[in-house]
């Protein structure tokens, strides 16, 4: 198979992606099935005023004003999501012509990319196709040693999803020399900072809402540290916030300078998955992140029934708390998804454990 069919294999999974969640255009579809955070924010795209000036959103810039743009050229709900999936499958069909270029075993593509359940459910789901996109850009600028440009794609993706920036560490520990370490560093901070500097000076309330929202906002309720709250007594927010950036900070340190000399690639799986361990926060689509690595990393040999098992369980803790947002609090949903919650961070365990043992 050429490039070509995998390019119309992605449009497909995409189009998969997005005319399931446009059922939710159609009232007689059960809103609580086919919700996507994609669809669900209209309202805030087609509200008047500029994002972080005149309204907020709770993204960073850059996600921010896709959605703004897409509702401004949409104009209705159907032409907004319209839009807004046309563009994200066109997204993910550069960031697979990116992966195709990268990546040894062209197949792995079909299994762990394009035919991923993730892929076919979340591409149009929420707006990390674009933050994936600019994380692809810079895996593959890093496989032809121009790390200036990489760098300058990672801070594109931090302004769209904060995650990217977990690679910063890995692509630096890269550079032995402190004047290229610097320059790299340089390009991420001046990048960020010329999308994201004059929102901050305007209305730095508006452009901090994404932070400060996700610091006052409690755990999901199919998050692994909503079930810790429910086992062990209430937790309070700034306790959990306190206690998972400890953990967090510690493991991701600790990974960091015991594995510096390994592949810079696998410093930014092993980051990704101790960021989806312990984040407050855990959002369907964070699974995402972790595909492009599954397919460029064949030598850690992990197994595909591993993969599909981490996958499945993400998908049972999706679909069985959605009725818990949209028919009321009731805790039958919550007790539905827990034990696919705890599956999947158990998991997450394992392919961390795994990876530390092949690189032990």
């Amino acid at each position: 198979m050429g490039l070509k069919h995998y390019i119309f294999l992605i449009i497909a999974a995409g189009i998969f992606s997005a005319g399931f969640h446009g059922l939710g255009l159609f009232k007689s579809v059960p809103w609580h099935l086919v919700y996507s955070d994609t669809l669900g924010f209209f309202e805030k795209a087609a509200a008047p005023g500029f994002p972080y000036l005149q309204k907020q959103i709770e993204y960073p810039v850059l996600t921010g004003w896709f959605i703004h743009w897409m509702g401004a050229l949409g104009q209705s709900r159907a032409g907004y999501y319209f839009w807004s999936a046309l563009f994200l499958i066109i997204f993910a069909a550069v960031a697979t012509g990116f992966l195709y270029r990268i990546a040894e075993d062209k197949r792995r593509l079909l299994v762990y990319w394009i035919f991923a359940p993730s892929m076919l459910v979340f591409s149009a789901f929420n707006w990390d196709i674009l933050a994936l996109l600019f994380v692809i850009l810079a895996f593959y600028f890093m496989s032809r040693d121009k790390d200036g440009y990489a760098a300058f794609f990672l801070a594109l993706g931090f302004s769209s999803k904060l995650y990217p920036i977990l690679y910063l560490i890995p692509l630096l520990l890269k550079k032995n020399n402190v004047r290229e370490l610097a320059k790299l560093a340089g390009i991420f901070f001046i990048t960020a900072l010329a999308v994201n500097g004059i929102f901050m000076l305007a209305n730095f309330d508006g452009w901090s809402y994404f932070y400060t929202l996700n610091s006052a906002r409690n755990s999901n309720p199919d998050s692994i540290w909503s079930v810790i709250r429910f086992l062990f007594g209430d937790i309070s927010i700034p306790s959990i916030n306190v206690i998972s950036f400890i953990l967090f900070g510690a493991s991701y340190a600790a990974f960091m300078r015991k594995f510096r000399k390994v592949e810079t690639l696998q410093l930014c799986f092993g980051a990704t998955l101790i960021f989806l361990l312990f984040n407050k926060v855990f959002t369907p689509q964070y699974l995402m992140w972790l595909l492009p690595f599954w397919v460029l990393l064949p030598e850690l040999k992990f197994s595909s029934k591993l993969f599909y098992a981490l996958e499945f369980s993400n998908l049972g803790a999706f679909f069985s708390i959605l009725p818990w947002f949209f028919l009321g609090h009731n805790m039958f949903y919550f007790y539905l998804a827990s034990p696919f919650v705890i599956l999947r961070h158990f998991f997450l365990a394992v392919i961390i454990y795994q990876l530390l043992k092949k690189r032990g």
